[in-house]
């Protein structure tokens, strides 16, 4: 929960290597280095040591203590294997958010997709940007950024005389059973050349949701006539994840520094759906089905800083990066139809996107009369390519007839995006460094150009064309120092976003629905405003600040128009989100650390002009509060953190599901027997609270829903996780 520092910690903190840290340093709020506090906006870190403290498990419980952050977990028929969806960030998500590795793009989200592309072992750190960050990094920040940055061998070897360091770890997490086993070694091959080398292996079971109800709760469960399992299961699931990492830096001279970083990802999980087993519709008995999942993110990334010192260019650091990514989704269906005949399906679902992305990026600094300026400023490029397959092979396994289908249920146009925007951001000082404004401007060019494949079908008056757009996309922020302790800060900036192949593009008229495609989609836009007070202390700091946004054209997922049987994407009115931020630290003796972090967040849209305004689904209010002790002496460090959260009193729709308010307590324990050697132990949820934390913000779980909507994706497999125990070790050497 740390964002900000103002002094070092305590001598025999470091000697012990049991530190309290209050400073934390953001490079993407600002494409520099920067204290978070100096940011004109918000902005959370989350370090290396966090993640360890906290025996950090995945990308949900990332965000544990993030409040105004979540990430959803996927239950549905459609996705069985727990993957987690993405990121919200203020009350948007999805493709609105921006996800990056060292600034190499993630894959976006499909309607039968996910985006839990990124391991966390070998992270340096994770970085938030709260609001649009389209200025510096592109068009579809729309409502945030998550910037991961990896390890660099000195984050190992730290200035030891010694030429290598090494690291072995491992954890359990009681809640999935997940297992983590980690090795990672960083050289220094001579005074210029050092590299880090990892891999990491991972494997995990289904989530263990032990205050989910077997008979569906408020829902009700409808066993076993349409839903074999009872509602508190999940199908039983097996993953595994490997993951390796290299960085090679070389430093032939004190100004220049290059870097070459190869990464590869890898998640395989085998899934026994077994929800629906042995369950007749129209006449047709399931049988056995095994589906399997791979997704796979590599990247290789080349990038070079050159410290210019020359009297009109301070540095130029410019970035290329190659990195393919794909989900691979496999399903072998086994069933028996009504004449006692049985069939065998195996459908493919295939999805990725192949990323060419190029950053150059420059500084100058410069004295203007009583003003002092730092430009920022560069170009920003990179080909997408989009590829979408879905085949289905249907076998009669009493005839040996096959039949096959090409994009059956879901089906969009691949395509190919090329962007290429220009920015420029200049840092004005004024009064000796007392005021600083920063305004910035970026010019965005987009183009995405349609490839249907084989299956699409074209529906007349909606045929897919190339789309190019040009946008100047402004923001401007300010801090003024009202002393050396308080300051205030304030922000507008705007953003844009182009809609995807999948919303411009899908396109499957069938007899029971129809996806239409709308080719005529606007861009998503956002204006933002947001002011806050801050303060500096010896020992702490606290930050409030307010947000507004008002978003334009917000796009809408498979709109039904009333009296159809027509699925399609459409442009909301306008759509406005408002909100409090407020975080604060403070170490009110030498071994005492506390801390608290809120948010409270309203929202409400108008669909269409002229329409009333209703309420759009926010989470509405959540704190976290933390206590930390140390014994040094001992090797030891304690943390209790309580969350407290606000229950939703509105929704979009009068039907929907709005859950309750809730406390959760968590506990964390780490040892230091020798300088070499931790050992750390967590409980999340002590008391075993039973409680839903993520459920409105965009997903459609109604009060009382089609029983078949029931058994595919029960209300109570968003329950979240009741008392888990973690567990991890580590060996440096």
């Amino acid at each position: 929960m740390a964002e900000a520092q103002t002094q070092a910690p305590p001598a025999n903190a470091r000697n012990n290597e049991q530190t309290i840290s209050l400073d934390q340093i953001t490079v993407t709020a600002s494409r520099g280095e920067k204290q978070v506090l100096d940011v004109p906006g918000t902005v959370s870190v989350i370090t290396r040591q966090e993640l360890d403290e906290r025996i950090t498990r995945d990308t949900q419980d990332l965000v544990r203590y993030q409040p105004g952050v979540s990430v959803n977990r996927i239950t549905s028929a459609t996705d069985p294997f727990g993957n987690y969806g993405g990121f919200t960030i203020r009350g948007v998500g999805g493709n609105r958010v921006q996800m990056q590795v060292d600034g190499s793009r993630v894959i976006e989200r499909v309607t039968d997709g996910n985006r839990d592309f990124v391991d966390l072992p070998f992270l340096k750190n994770v970085e938030i940007v709260r609001g649009p960050g389209s200025v510096l990094w592109g068009a579809d920040a729309l409502g945030g950024i998550v910037a991961y940055r990896t390890l660099d061998p000195e984050d190992l070897l730290k200035g030891k005389d010694k030429p290598y360091a090494a690291r072995l770890s491992t954890s359990y997490d009681s809640l999935d059973r997940s297992f983590v086993k980690t090795g990672i070694a960083a050289f220094r091959f001579s005074p210029m050349l050092e590299g880090i080398i990892g891999i990491s292996h991972k494997s995990a079971e289904e989530a263990k949701l032990t205050k989910a109800r077997a008979d569906g709760g408020r829902w009700g469960c409808p066993v076993p006539t349409l839903r074999f399992l009872t509602c508190d299961k999940l199908n039983p699931l097996d993953v595994t994840v490997w993951n390796s990492f290299a960085k090679l830096v070389f430093k032939p001279t004190a100004d220049h520094t290059f870097k070459l970083t190869g990464e590869y990802y890898d998640s395989d999980s085998t899934v026994n759906q077994l929800y629906n087993y042995n369950v007749v519709s129209s006449g047709i008995r399931n049988g056995p089905n095994i589906r399997n999942q791979v997704k796979s993110r590599k990247r290789v990334a080349f990038e070079h800083e050159w410290q210019a010192g020359l009297s009109f260019l301070d540095s130029v650091r410019w970035q290329a990066s190659f990195s393919p990514q794909e989900r691979t989704f496999v399903t072998n269906n086994l069933q028996t139809l009504a004449n006692g005949q049985q069939r065998l399906t195996r459908g493919l679902h295939d999805y990725s996107e192949q990323f060419s992305q190029l950053d150059i990026q420059a500084k100058s600094s410069f004295a203007l009369g009583p003003s002092f300026h730092r430009l920022t400023y560069g170009f920003q490029g990179d080909i997408t390519k989009t590829n979408y397959e879905r085949r289905d092979d249907v076998r009669n396994l009493t005839t040996g007839v096959t039949t096959t289908t090409i994009a059956g249920g879901f089906n969009f146009a691949n395509s190919t995006t090329n962007r290429y925007d220009f920015y420029i951001q200049d840092e004005i000082e004024l009064l000796s460094g007392r005021w600083t404004i920063t305004p910035g401007l970026r010019y965005a060019n987009y183009n995405i150009d349609p490839k249907p494949g084989a299956g699409y079908k074209i529906v007349p008056g909606k045929e897919p064309r190339e789309l190019t757009s040009h946008r100047l996309v402004p923001q401007i922020g300010t801090i003024f120092k009202l002393d050396e302790t308080y300051s205030v800060y304030g922000r507008y900036a705007e953003g844009f976003k182009m809609p995807t192949a999948e919303q411009l593009y899908t396109s499957l008229p069938s007899t029971t629905f129809n996806l239409i495609p709308n080719p005529d989609l606007k861009p998503e836009s956002v204006r933002s405003y947001e002011a806050g007070f801050r303060g500096r202390f010896a020992d702490g700091w606290f930050s409030v600040g307010v947000f507004h946004a008002r978003y334009k054209d917000f796009i809408q997922s498979f709109y039904n128009p009333p009296g159809t049987n027509d699925y399609t994407y459409r442009n909301l009115s306008q759509v406005q989100i408002s909100g409090i931020e407020a975080s604060a630290e403070w170490r009110f003796h030498e071994r005492w650390l506390a801390s608290a972090t809120l948010s409270y967040q309203y929202g409400k849209q108008r669909v269409e002009a002229g329409l009333p305004v209703t309420p759009f689904d926010v989470n509405p209010f959540k704190a976290v509060t933390g206590l930390k002790y140390l014994m040094p002496e001992y090797g030891l460090e304690a943390e209790i953190i309580g969350t407290f959260a606000g229950g939703a009193t509105r929704a979009s729709s009068p039907t929907l599901f709005k859950q309750g308010g809730y406390s959760v307590f968590d506990a964390y324990l780490s040892w230091k027997p020798t300088s070499a050697i931790t050992v750390r132990g967590g409980v999340d949820n002590i008391f075993d609270k039973r409680y839903f934390a993520n459920l409105v913000g965009g997903t459609t779980y109604e009060k009382v829903p089609l029983a078949s909507v029931t058994a595919a994706n029960p209300l109570e497999l968003q329950t979240a996780p009741g008392r888990t125990f973690k567990l991890s070790a580590s060996v440096e050497f």
